[in-house]
């Protein structure tokens, strides 16, 4: 479809379930206010993207793509979506560039309805993002911030490969911006995209559904973010014991927090309290391990490959790859550059993984080999 005018150092996937780091389930607790999610996403620390986007086709390409505490996220204007059903507002006479269908649809086979439905538009896979490799597809939920202001919305349609910052009318007249798709939309990075893989709306044309999913999912990301914004996940991962008092631990405690296990209130201490140790015990009870309550290899691996488990192979690239090259580097001391990058030597790393846990070493990161590393084989 054409265009019209107008993540803090740690990579984790959202887990299935959605318990906040604090004890209390996250619907339980305060919705998250626009400046809390937009402090969460402030800084890019890991960039999933190859390359940067611009906000329309043709400009200066400005806007990653970031993974933070388990959500996809990028910053930048935004363009109004009037495509899929004829409506009052969205039409050809509307619209110069209107189209009548949406990449995906309504669960009765129509497209989606932009005037009101909230949703945002991907850009369509290439080689420098592919929206599906980071567990991102139709229905999936995103928070979008603009100005303080707080919107929940479905992915919903796909534009062009080389921008980004896009949104349905009904989106934009949520945040109080102009919708009309001929003058309407906002320029400059200031709309926070938050998407979190793995949390759908069904159906997907149920906007009460997309909320309640969203804020769910929103609490959760600041909750399991606090005090973790500067605390990166690669490097050593030694064993630790209970009363350790290591800089790692701080990475365990923040590794903890995005499986949903509470490690105690405030920032990680960087000590393996007893909080920490139950939490960590919580965790291998969790994944299937023997509830040790020390943070060993097999440990670490389990909390590093946590999230989404696409099928990855020598040319891919993204969030998923940091992920598994992460998790090798725990489980066989693989010694890899944490780059998203799968090349040759992780291909030798999958290979030796998979030689030495019995599976079929193809070199291939497929849903075998993704079991065996988030069970912490």
């Amino acid at each position: 479809m054409p265009v019209r005018t107008a993540l803090i150092g740690m990579v984790m996937v959202v887990a299935g379930g959605l318990a906040a780091a604090g004890g209390a389930t996250a619907a339980e607790a305060a919705d998250p206010t626009g400046a809390e999610l937009s402090a969460v996403v402030a800084t890019c620390g890991q960039q999933v993207s190859a390359g940067k986007y611009a906000e329309r086709s043709g400009g200066a390409r400005t806007v990653p793509v970031c993974a933070t505490g388990g959500a996809v996220h990028w910053r930048s204007g935004m363009t109004i979506d009037c495509d899929g059903q004829r409506t009052e507002k969205c039409n050809a006479s509307t619209d110069p560039s209107w189209q009548g269908q949406t990449a995906w649809s309504q669960s009765d086979g129509k497209p989606l309805n932009a005037e009101k439905l909230p949703y945002i538009v991907v850009p369509g896979i290439s080689s420098t993002w592919s929206y599906a490799r980071s567990g991102i597809t139709g229905g999936t939920v995103a928070a979008v911030v603009y100005q303080g202001r707080v919107a929940y919305a479905v992915v919903g349609d796909v534009g062009p490969a080389g921008a980004i910052g896009e949104g349905s009318y009904a989106l934009a007249k949520a945040l109080g911006i102009n919708p009309d798709p001929r003058s309407g939309g906002v320029s400059g990075r200031v709309v926070d995209y938050i998407v979190f893989p793995g949390v759908k709306a069904a159906p997907i044309q149920d906007a009460a559904d997309a909320v309640t999913r969203g804020k769910r999912a929103a609490t959760d990301l600041v909750s399991r973010t606090h005090g973790c914004a500067s605390v990166g996940v690669d490097g050593l991962y030694p064993r630790l014991d209970p009363g350790a008092a290591l800089p790692e631990v701080k990475k365990a405690q923040c590794l903890l927090r995005a499986a949903g296990q509470d490690t105690g209130s405030g920032d990680p201490s960087g000590v393996l309290d007893p909080a920490t140790v139950s939490a960590v015990k919580r965790f291998q009870k969790q994944v299937g391990l023997a509830e040790a309550g020390s943070v060993d290899s097999h440990t670490w691996t389990a909390l590093l490959a946590r999230g989404a488990t696409p099928q990855v192979q020598d040319g891919s690239s993204g969030e998923a790859v940091f992920r598994l090259q992460r998790s090798l580097n725990a489980a066989i001391g693989a010694n890899l550059t944490v780059d998203g990058a799968f090349g040759a030597k992780t291909t030798a790393a999958v290979k030796s993984y998979q030689t030495s846990r019995g599976l079929d070493a193809d070199g291939i990161a497929g849903a075998n080999t993704w079991r065996a590393l988030q069970a912490g084989k």
